[in-house]
């Protein structure tokens, strides 16, 4: 009798006991954030990839970002939006998941409940947490997509895989070769997580306590704070994407000869000598755009499973 009553109302019975509690800390929950990441990186992949390789190509070729995918659509068909979707699909689900659970980590270590509501600056010191961690993934997973994005190849050749594309990197390069970048990946993240958290938490709130429109809030507020942590990453980005695809043998971009910098000095002034500043921002219409769709897609989705996740596992 007990136990059917305990699978007649749970939802009641997480209530009276208290699990609900938005300000309740408990560290098992930090396992069902990764869980919730992995499947709020999918939903990120699949909505956001076709305009992150219009992003990389208008980065590379420069080229608007309208005349960039009619030349992609025509050329190349509506499968060379999805150039690359290998890479990031195996690994960005990996990366959500460390990011999210860093995320949460950093909100478990501040005292906070794993429903809690949270400041700016709450989610902003959560947030640069999150993305120092999550370049242990992020870095290569980047370098691989971008190379298999900037692969042309003639019609009927068979395209490089995401596996493939790996083994090759480290065989000319050693391990060592698909963390190239990754310093400027770090300096980006930094300063875009942060942002990104912070500006997330603060406008679910406001939605939340403003409109009381407490299921609609992640949707719009991932999508806004998207945008904004672009704003502050971009030209990081720029960077980074012409150093992980400088991968000859003789590179464009070498290190600082004071200090191991990854080749960010001379690139920054290459771009800035060939191109001004607007070279830093190339490719922005498309990041905007896509940071827009995919992270609201991608909170929405991780806020109703860390929600559904938390109370099946109670209930069984």
């Amino acid at each position: 009798m007990e136990k059917a009553e305990k699978f007649a109302d749970p939802i009641r019975l997480l209530e009276e006991e208290d699990i609900l509690n938005p300000k309740a800390n408990s560290f098992k929950n930090l396992g069902w954030s990764f869980v919730g990441g992995c499947l709020a990186g999918v939903a990120a992949v699949l909505v956001g990839h076709p305009l992150d390789t219009v992003k990389v190509r208008m980065q590379m070729l420069n080229i608007p970002l309208f005349r960039c995918g009619k030349t992609m659509l025509l050329n190349e068909g509506i499968s060379s939006f999805y150039l690359g979707i290998a890479s990031p699909l195996y690994n960005i689900p990996l990366c959500y998941a460390i990011s999210l659970g860093s995320y949460e980590m950093g909100r478990w270590a501040l005292g906070l409940g794993f429903h809690e509501q949270m400041s700016f600056m709450q989610g902003a010191i959560s947030g640069t947490w999150a993305g120092i961690t999550s370049c242990i993934v992020l870095t290569p997973m980047e370098l691989v997509k971008c190379k298999l994005q900037m692969e042309i190849l003639p019609e009927g050749a068979k395209k490089t895989t995401a596996m493939a594309m790996t083994k090759k990197i480290i065989k000319s390069q050693g391990i060592r070769g698909l963390y190239r970048g990754n310093l400027i990946c770090i300096l980006r993240e930094i300063p875009g997580c942060a942002v990104y958290f912070g500006a997330y938490e603060y406008i679910k709130g406001f939605i939340t306590e403003k409109y009381n429109a407490p299921q609609f809030a992640p949707f719009m507020a991932g999508g806004i704070a998207g945008f904004v942590s672009w704003i502050v990453s971009y030209p990081q980005d720029a960077i980074k994407t012409r150093l992980q695809l400088d991968l000859g043998p003789i590179k464009k971009y070498e290190s600082h000869k004071f200090w191991k910098d990854g080749g960010i000095i001379s690139c920054t002034k290459d771009i800035w000598k060939t191109e001004g500043m607007k070279g830093f921002w190339r490719g922005f219409s498309a990041c905007a755009l896509r940071s827009v769709v995919s992270e609201a897609f991608s909170f929405f989705v991780y806020e109703k499973s860390k929600k559904f996740l938390t109370r099946r596992n109670h209930v069984m």
